[in-house]
């Protein structure tokens, strides 16, 4: 978009800042469910996001996401999944 310039409304609403609402519902939606297992497979926790899992467990998105797909236990303790497991 060089050389184009936007409206003084378009750049209002561009710069709005989103309440914990919007960013929720836009998690909801956008965001890779993360489930949070014990070790015997047991469901404890799951988030909207990643971005989620990651702010509750003080470490970065890519971390979660990295242990989610590869199925290892996260700080000894846990195990992340981006799908519900189900217990047969």
């Amino acid at each position: 978009m060089l050389g184009f310039n936007h409206s003084a409304d378009t750049i209002a609403k561009l710069s709005k800042p989103k309440t914990e609402e919007q960013k929720a519902k836009f998690s909801a939606t956008r965001g890779t469910s993360i489930f949070v297992y014990d070790i015997q497979g047991t469901l404890l926790n799951s988030f909207s996001s990643g971005r989620k899992a990651a702010e509750h467990f003080e470490c970065s998105e890519s971390t979660i996401m990295k242990y989610s797909r590869n199925g290892l236990v996260f700080k000894g303790h846990w195990i992340l999944s981006s799908s519900l497991i189900t217990k047969e």
